[in-house]
């Protein structure tokens, strides 16, 4: 009798742990881009850190330029935090080589209405290319951190991209995810699916991919195997000690670094 009890209570807890189990992973599956996207509510039209770029709307996506070249064009993709307007102080590097300068801002960003989203995200990339296509820019930089850089590396899948500069990036959105999640089957949850690996299989100009060692988000050696697919004769690796996922700015190395490789990309 005492057996069967036991037996009881035994599947009673089994029970109980595939519920949850069951629970927590339909919470995954119809919640992850709230758990991806962290816009905030900056007024796009009220930045003050581009007060003296255009604020265009270019077929529905949004982004501060800066007319300083016909030919050259860098583009900013920024990560899954904050807004473009956070992202100033990229000002005080990019200016200095008398590229014109794109900032993106994302669908769902900045005092926009609707919910972000992979596919939003990647319409705004191709209105991107159709903007530098129709400016007719010859020499193309696209620089992408952490999500942005899944946008970064779709632009180049898409466009003509002569340089790219990506910080914080992955392999494939999945591969962190299953990392993040091991007791879960990631493939049959995961919709917001960025596959830089894809995207960057044929990309052969000049790459340069900046990671933190100490990053816990989006650990290094997921940038290493995107490095490493990438088929390009023209590329490099920096990896910046002591640094995670959200404090490379604050390192002089890194800055210096990447000063250093863009002057080399116009080289």
């Amino acid at each position: 009798m005492k057996i069967i009890k036991n037996q009881s209570k035994f599947f009673n807890t089994l029970l109980f742990i595939f519920i949850i189990y069951i629970l927590l992973g339909v919470f995954l599956y119809f919640n992850q881009r709230s758990m991806l996207y962290h816009p905030n509510d900056q007024n796009f039209e009220q930045c003050s850190s581009f007060k003296d770029y255009q604020k265009i709307n270019y077929n529905g996506t949004r982004f501060y330029f800066k007319h300083a070249s016909t030919e050259k064009v860098i583009v900013f993709y920024h990560g899954n935090a904050g807004s473009t307007c956070d992202r100033s102080y990229l000002r005080l590097i990019f200016e200095r080589f008398n590229a014109s300068l794109v900032f993106v801002e994302y669908a769902g960003y900045s005092n926009d209405n609707r919910n972000p989203s992979k596919k939003l995200i990647l319409k705004d990339v191709q209105n991107i290319n159709d903007f530098i296509q129709d400016n007719s820019f010859t020499e193309v930089t696209i620089y992408g951190e952490s999500i942005g850089a899944g946008a970064a590396s779709y632009h180049s899948y898409i466009g003509k991209v002569n340089n790219l500069i990506l910080i914080t990036p992955f392999s494939r959105l999945i591969d962190v995810a299953q990392s993040k999640f091991v007791i879960y089957p990631v493939s049959l949850i995961l919709k917001e699916r960025y596959d830089n690996v894809e995207w960057l299989k044929n990309y052969e100009n000049k790459v340069v991919i900046f990671h933190g060692d100490q990053d816990l988000v989006i650990p290094s050696r997921f940038s290493k195997r995107l490095y490493e697919k990438i088929p390009s004769n023209n590329k490099e690796y920096v990896l910046i000690e002591g640094k995670g996922h959200n404090d490379l700015w604050s390192s002089s190395v890194f800055i210096n670094k990447l000063i250093e490789r863009v002057e080399k990309l116009y080289n």
